[in-house]
């Protein structure tokens, strides 16, 4: 499940690839990473871009809640988004549509994701969103939380054209 370094290898950001790589250090004979294995005293400088979100299961559908939001996201938000759900964020309708497969990817497949999109939300219409999910599981094979790290970056200096930038990019583990 966990073997090998191809996903790594496809991951832009420096920053996403060292995220990545303490996710990785938590991983113990293949299983998943539980919330106890993340000290956020190893990752403070990631802390201001870093979500947690939870799925929740309910009638027959799974919704996902930001647990945890570091103060960064204001800069997307430009409000709290801690505690609400995912489909509940001001963002464009085909973003939260976007998020929807992404965390549903990740819990069903038990693998990481990362991959980088326009951010969808008023504030954040001049940047770029790089980001990373990450499983985590209290019982090292089932996703109950997803771990998230995004770095933000000005379209201007991403090494693109905007418009390739319409169906976010992801790759996966």
């Amino acid at each position: 499940m966990l073997a090998g370094n191809a996903f790594r290898h496809q991951i832009i950001m420096p920053e996403q690839q060292a995220f990545y790589d303490y996710w990785r250090s938590k991983c113990r004979q293949g299983r998943i990473p539980s919330r106890e294995d993340i000290d956020p005293s190893d990752i403070v400088s990631y802390l201001p871009m870093v979500s947690l979100i939870e799925l929740e299961h309910s009638s027959g559908k799974t919704r996902y809640q930001c647990r945890l939001a570091g103060t960064g996201f204001w800069d997307l938000y430009e409000d709290e988004i801690q505690g609400r759900y995912m489909d509940e964020l001001p963002m464009q309708a085909s973003q939260k549509s976007y998020w929807d497969r992404i965390l549903g990817q990740v819990a069903t497949n038990c693998r990481p994701t990362a991959g980088v999109t326009k951010t969808g939300t008023p504030l954040g219409s001049h940047l770029a969103q790089f980001w990373i999910r990450l499983p985590l599981s209290r019982n090292g094979k089932d996703v109950h939380l997803i771990l998230g790290y995004d770095h933000l970056v000005k379209l201007s200096d991403v090494p693109v054209r905007e418009d390739s930038l319409g169906e976010p990019l992801r790759v996966s583990a």
